[in-house]
């Protein structure tokens, strides 16, 4: 069976799982009770109508028992979360191992990245699971250097010293803008990438995000959308360059040699 054809199918089921969490977390709801429900009627959804995607479709986006229009997120982010998992095949399908820390990343990284944008929070049970799960996986991770012990170290201590970081910077920034400059999430968030990608996952994020931040704050004031002194989340950014940082971890050495394969091997 092809390999793009599973991470779809995976992705899709990923997708659902993301549209559970991007609605419960923020308002601090359990995400394995209640089952799925129309929020309508709170009738139990029937299996047949929580397939991804294509329950929707057959349902003509509506609840089968009360009729009522179901929104458009849960096809598109289904879709979406299935689309990354197809690309994380196609661009490390060749190690097997990667391309399911990228999938797993992914989700974590759109799942959160869309609820900051909503809600200005990253909730903890995303940016303190990921720190978990990279602590856990570090002695199998191919991102990390060495022996099974030295990658659980460098794991250990990038997350540790990112957080670090992230606290000093937003600190600093609070007593220079007189407002917090950086939200908690934003710090485990960090300490998140940093313990799946190593010291990789501080600097990537934090230099591609606040390039990308800069670039999109500049553009809306240009266009008069966002006021001088608003502000934007920063979690999708920073996702921004911790996924782009785990497609190409070799990226910063390739600005020092920029050869095809400086791309992928630091």
């Amino acid at each position: 069976m092809s390999l793009y054809f599973i991470s779809g199918i995976v992705g899709l089921v990923f997708g659902s799982f993301a549209n559970v969490c991007i609605l419960r977390l923020p308002e601090e709801r359990s995400i394995r009770v209640p089952r799925s429900h129309c929020p309508r009627c709170k009738h139990p959804l029937r299996v047949i109508d929580n397939i991804p995607v294509l329950s929707f479709l057959m349902l003509k986006g509506q609840c089968f028992h009360c009729h009522a229009r179901i929104s458009w997120q849960y096809p598109l982010i289904e879709g979406l979360m299935a689309t990354l998992f197809v690309f994380d095949a196609w661009m490390l399908g060749d190690s097997i191992r990667r391309m399911i820390l990228a999938d797993g990343l992914g989700f974590y990284l759109l799942t959160l990245s869309i609820i900051d944008y909503r809600h200005r929070i990253i909730p903890d049970e995303l940016s303190l699971s990921l720190l978990v799960l990279g602590l856990f996986v570090s002695v199998i991770n191919p991102y990390l250097n060495g022996t099974p012990g030295m990658k659980f170290m460098e794991s250990f201590l990038a997350a540790f010293g990112g957080g670090l970081l992230m606290l000093v910077i937003a600190w600093a920034g609070e007593k220079v803008f007189k407002k917090e400059a950086l939200g908690g999430g934003d710090i485990k968030l960090i300490a998140g990438t940093a313990a799946v990608l190593g010291w990789k996952g501080i600097a990537g994020p934090l230099m591609i995000g606040s390039l990308g931040g800069c670039l999109v704050a500049l553009v809306l004031l240009l266009l008069r959308k966002k006021k001088l002194g608003e502000t934007l989340p920063f979690g999708p950014f920073l996702s921004l360059g911790a996924y782009l940082t785990c497609l190409f971890p070799g990226l910063f050495s390739y600005l020092v040699n920029p050869s095809f394969r400086s791309l992928y091997f630091p």
